[in-house]
């Protein structure tokens, strides 16, 4: 299977962040050998250090980072099953507008751009913020909404109640619709919500110095039994601390850019690609000026 741009690029960033770890995992190591040659030199009687003390703390330490790691990677987790929540809503809804209310060739069209429009909306919107002209589709529109997924889902329900008036839809076919369009709503607000409340700053802070002082006292607790071997140990150890500190301040917040933060643009894509071929529509990325006029 060939080893496509994007996943390269993740491979170089993977590398990249890799790199950081070990090289505090090597200051570590070289810190420790201060704690060999003092084992070993006529102070060391005056420096004795309890490693049962370092023991105890080892296990406690693991406690708080098992803790952190894990409070992470269910923000992580969550905003993943909001998103692939998104893809089958968006699927379902063009799916049942199609069938239900029978739409022509430009209500497809401004159809797909509403439901398509609003993933593109969604991850913009997490990210640095959205404005309405620069989601793909709506290139162009004059309509300034400050808050562009919401202002999408608004669009998709006004079409609905169009719908009905026409009598193309009843009562119970707008329920059925609702059942899916509410959703997108529902998702939004569940990823605002891990945007907006991170992992409380002092338990971050609290986890940051209880492994600074663990890596501090680490090498005075074991240079004593293992002399010079202590330094391999420690740069080991080191670096799975440090990696799951690491790993948990980079899946905290998964809207971003970093190698570990959900891939936003292909799940956009997909939603992009799926709900156009439902609707027999081109698909709206990459967005170019040449798109439909916008309805409003």
């Amino acid at each position: 299977m060939p080893l496509r741009s994007e996943d390269l690029s993740r491979l170089i960033k993977t590398v990249s962040t890799l790199r950081q770890v070990w090289f505090l995992a090597l200051l570590v190591g070289l810190y420790s050998l201060i704690a060999v040659g003092i084992a070993y030199s006529p102070v060391a009687n005056y420096l004795e250090f309890q490693s049962q003390i370092v023991t105890f703390f080892s296990v406690v330490l693991s406690i708080i980072l098992v803790f952190r790691t894990n409070r992470a990677y269910d923000r992580w987790w969550e905003a993943r099953t909001l998103w692939g929540k998104l893809v089958n809503v968006s699927r379902n809804l063009a799916i049942k507008s199609l069938r239900l209310g029978n739409p022509d060739s430009d209500e497809r069209t401004y159809l797909h751009r509403l439901i398509a429009g609003f993933a593109f909306a969604l991850k913009d919107h997490l990210r640095e913020g959205a404005t309405l002209e620069t989601v793909p589709g709506w290139i162009g529109a004059d309509a300034t909404p400050v808050h562009v997924p919401a202002w999408l889902s608004s669009q998709t329900y006004e079409l609905f109640v169009e719908w009905k008036g026409d009598g193309r839809i009843d009562g119970n076919d707008l329920i059925v619709l609702d059942r899916d369009a509410r959703e997108f709503l529902e998702v939004c607000g569940g990823c605002e919500r891990i945007r907006n409340t991170p992992i409380a700053g002092s338990y971050r802070a609290f986890s940051i110095k209880s492994l600074s002082v663990y890596l501090l006292a680490l090498p005075w607790g074991l240079a004593h039994d293992l002399g010079f071997v202590t330094v391999p140990i420690c740069m080991i150890i080191a670096y799975v601390m440090v990696g799951l500190e690491a790993i948990a301040d980079h899946v905290e917040q998964p809207f971003g850019y970093d190698l570990d933060d959900l891939d936003l643009e292909r799940l956009c894509k997909v939603i992009d690609t799926t709900t156009a071929e439902l609707l027999n529509v081109d698909t709206l990325y990459p967005a170019t000026t040449s798109t439909p006029p916008v309805r409003l």
